[in-house]
């Protein structure tokens, strides 16, 4: 077993780095959102960037003498290092962590993340971050795709590539369950809401979990708010389903477990083997407003009691 602190590092960068990929995802989906509902609904505003907000627990920010509400909150979400949830507070901790190990990553890794770090600094990128945040976000989204090719790439797939997973499919699990239970209300209003808005909303959903053009693929059609939540929560291939992410997180506790104990005598290893069957045998009716709320929040707490028996199991801080 290598040592917890080297463990600890991957396991948190390749959590802090999803997380940065999630959230750059959400504000510029949040952001061409919010100019397709003007006009449409009465305060897009409000109603997106304040749901954005509270869904990644934050408070509102601050407004800055020029600022607008949405740059406001562009800004505290993306560039601000004071806010530790921002996305370049999320890669900063990776980084932190990364150098903290560096004789544990590849070479290439190391520089890749870097040179990430360095370009999100950019005073330009970050000035235009709080108008136009597409260039930023993109710029985070793909810096994250290229460690994680160099990883897979350079790096042996041993114990310490498996924390890194760890870290990166968890979490990716934990922000699909909470872009979904931020939109509970839509399927409790169902017919109710018009359809247009309701398509909208939904595709945004997609989007967010970099999912939209492979339920495009799969579900020929409008899209539906059953669907779309069916194949986020279930689908065994999508590596951005939450059954997917879990199955992954199973398969390297598989191989960083103790081999003198049984993979299913591991605390962690039964919490995630548990609920990864109850979505492979998810009964459909469970995505009714009322059911899906439940199952839901009951997975968000396992995902939440994983972390907390892997940190037991395997010191990890």
């Amino acid at each position: 077993m290598m040592l917890s602190r080297v463990a600890d590092a991957l396991f948190w960068m390749g959590r802090y780095l999803e997380r940065a990929d999630h959230l750059a995802r959400a504000v510029e989906v949040t952001s061409s959102l919010e100019l397709d509902l003007h006009g449409v609904l009465a305060d897009p505003i409000e109603f997106e960037w304040t749901a954005l907000l509270a869904q990644y627990q934050q408070s509102s920010p601050h407004r800055r003498d020029t600022e607008t509400a949405i740059s406001a909150a562009q800004r505290w979400l993306l560039t601000d290092i004071e806010n530790t949830g921002s996305v370049i507070a999320c890669i900063n901790r990776a980084r932190n962590n990364a150098r903290s190990i560096r004789g544990s990553l590849s070479p290439p890794m190391w520089r890749e993340l870097n040179k990430l770090y360095w370009r999100l600094k950019d005073k330009n990128l970050q000035h235009h971050a709080t108008e136009a945040p597409h260039q930023f976000c993109e710029e985070t989204q793909m810096g994250v795709l290229l460690f994680h090719g160099i990883c897979d790439a350079t790096l042996i797939h041993d114990e310490g590539w498996h924390f890194i997973q760890m870290g990166r499919y968890l979490e990716r699990a934990d922000k699909i369950l909470r872009t979904l239970e931020a939109k509970v209300d839509l399927i409790a209003v169902g017919e109710a809401s018009e359809l247009p808005v309701s398509t909208l909303q939904w595709a945004a959903v997609l989007r967010r979990c970099a999912a939209f053009e492979a339920y495009q693929r799969l579900s020929i059609g409008r899209i539906d708010a059953e669907r779309v939540t069916e194949f986020l929560l279930t689908h065994p291939e999508f590596p951005h389903s939450t059954r997917f992410c879990l199955t992954q997180v199973l398969a390297s506790l598989d191989v960083v477990s103790d081999r003198q104990r049984p993979l299913a005598h591991t605390e962690p290893s039964r919490t995630v083997g548990r609920l990864v069957s109850e979505l492979t045998y998810l009964d459909r009716s469970e995505l009714h407003a009322s059911g899906l709320q439940r199952l839901l929040t009951t997975s968000l707490d396992r995902c939440s009691t994983i972390g907390r028996l892997l940190q037991q199991q395997y010191s990890l801080q």
